[in-house]
């Protein structure tokens, strides 16, 4: 008999990105105006997912400026050859 815990292939996480943390915040959001006096218990939460969606943004405008200067640098490279 297999073990139950073995018994199907474990799901694979979604890689987190600034529109599923944008999204995250809207959902918390959303539970922090319904949560009255104790809204503020989801204060950490908040912060953690600002600061992980600006960590996310950073590294996404680093990736596009890459991105952007091998394409002028290839063009530039190729108009000296």
């Amino acid at each position: 008999m297999r073990n139950a815990v073995h018994a199907h292939k474990p799901r694979r996480r979604k890689p987190v990105t600034a529109e599923r943390v944008e999204k995250a915040l809207d959902t918390l959001a959303w539970i922090m105006s319904k949560s009255g006096p104790d809204a503020h218990l989801a204060v950490p939460l908040w912060k953690r997912l600002e600061s992980e969606l600006g960590r996310l943004k950073e590294e996404e405008a680093v990736i596009a400026a890459a991105t952007s200067r091998l394409k002028t640098r290839r063009g530039h490279s190729q108009a000296a050859s």
